[in-house]
């Protein structure tokens, strides 16, 4: 794999009460516990030179640091996303959490493809879908594109509602998804398979 790019269960329960787009408030299976297990099997898979971006939450980044470590990974600057607006939460005991974060590591010598970007990236979040946290597909593509060359393959093993494949199909990539909730899997299947017939008709007419 040239790159793993995800976003897994950030190791809190989290419940969807304010989104109304979702039949029920949805309680993401398996979120309860944050899968350090897969760090290793993801530095496994990951080319000596590939990158690995690792959506992730403040208060547990420190947990996928240290398995990113241990590994044998390269722990690198982490890329704030800017989402440029902010979520409800302690009205007057905290501030506004505005940012995430995407932890960078890589095996080997890897180089980033445009030099030496910023890390402090505002990506606006894409409209409510029927995933309830899913990733800008512009903010899976920027990764994508600063570390994979066209050609180049994509594994995203918490695919979740599938932005990070259609990010790789527009960036030219091949991509591979594990996601174990069907649900959500037959919607990444969906929208993966239309980004690339769209793609495929636009290739056509040129």
């Amino acid at each position: 794999m040239a790159a793993i790019v995800t976003d897994p269960p950030y190791g809190i329960s989290y419940q969807t009460g304010r989104r109304k787009v979702m039949d029920t408030p949805d309680m993401l299976a398996n979120d309860s516990k944050a899968p350090l297990w897969s760090v290793p099997l993801m530095y496994e898979v990951v080319e000596n030179t590939g990158a690995i971006y690792l959506c992730t939450r403040f208060d547990v980044a420190p947990m996928w640091q240290q398995a990113l470590i241990d590994a044998g990974a390269i722990l690198k600057t982490p890329i704030i996303w800017d989402k440029g607006n902010w979520t409800s939460g302690d009205l007057t005991g905290d501030y506004a959490n505005q940012c995430e974060l995407i932890l960078f590591a890589h095996k080997g010598r890897h180089k980033l493809k445009d030099g030496r970007p910023s890390n402090l990236w505002r990506v606006s979040r894409d409209p409510a879908g029927e995933h309830p946290t899913p990733k800008p597909v512009a903010l899976m593509a920027r990764c994508i594109h600063n570390s994979v060359n066209k050609g180049g393959t994509v594994l995203d093993p918490f695919m979740g509602s599938g932005s990070t494949g259609v990010a790789a199909i527009r960036e030219g990539c091949h991509f591979i998804g594990i996601e174990l909730e069907l649900k959500y899997f037959d919607i990444s299947c969906r929208r993966i398979e239309a980004e690339d017939s769209q793609l495929s008709i636009f290739d056509f007419m040129e």
